[in-house]
């Protein structure tokens, strides 16, 4: 991953110095869920999370319609799972996990650019690739005994010991520090002003597979307030 940041920015600077690219920062929020197959989801209910996301874009023009955009972010990602679970009649307690992964992320989108004036509407689409660097899942238990966990997410395939027998059993520290997948970028621009919204969807299954038919992968929707260098 520092190789291929490395390649991006000497490619960066180049067009940069051949005035063929626009920068822009950018950040706003995210609302993050995982697309989760667990062998037992009657007791399971997945929620979203809100993260956030900041964004160094890069917009390389190929002509009055269309560019690439790129650029470099940081985008925080998760979910939330509820689950109940019952040791006897008498002993109902429940768990809430909730899992925040940040991520260092790069799009590759092909970008359609339409004039309306003075205002611009762009669509874009293509892969991103993203890198783990920090994670964190707590959970809260009620009822049976109350308690009150917070593990870190390992990134590894390697089984520590952890706090929570709920987060060892199903292995929700042990994920997997890579991640790719494909998104969309539909926004408004105003001079320098840009209001965009992204939708990624995950084609990796980033769980290091507990049992080898469950699957986890990310799926986010942000929207960003960013203004574009000239």
């Amino acid at each position: 991953m520092k190789k291929l940041i490395i390649i991006f920015v000497i490619i960066i600077s180049t067009l940069l110095a051949n005035g063929q690219i626009s920068i822009g920062l950018s950040g706003g929020s995210t609302l993050s869920t995982m697309s989760v197959n667990l062998r037992d989801l009657s007791t399971f209910r997945i929620k979203p999370v809100l993260g956030y996301n900041f964004n160094l874009i890069a917009d390389y023009k190929i002509n009055s319609n269309l560019s690439l955009h790129s650029g470099l972010s940081i985008s925080q990602k998760g979910f939330k799972h509820s689950l109940r679970y019952l040791y006897s009649p008498e002993i109902d307690s429940t768990a809430e996990m909730t899992s925040k992964l940040n991520y260092l992320e790069i799009p590759i989108y092909l970008q359609f650019n339409t004039n309306l004036n003075q205002i611009s509407f762009f669509y874009g689409m293509g892969p991103y690739f993203s890198y783990g660097f920090r994670g964190l899942i707590t959970t809260n238990i009620a009822g049976r005994n109350n308690a009150s966990y917070t593990d870190e997410i390992k990134w590894s395939k390697n089984r520590d010991y952890l706090k929570s027998d709920l987060v060892k059993e199903y292995g929700y520290t042990d994920i997997k520090r890579f991640d790719f997948g494909v998104g969309n970028l539909v926004g408004l621009k105003y001079k320098h002003i840009t209001l965009a919204v992204s939708y990624q969807y995950s084609l990796q299954n980033i769980m290091w597979e507990y049992y080898n038919d469950e699957k986890m992968s990310n799926s986010s929707l942000s929207l960003s307030v960013g203004y574009l260098f000239k």
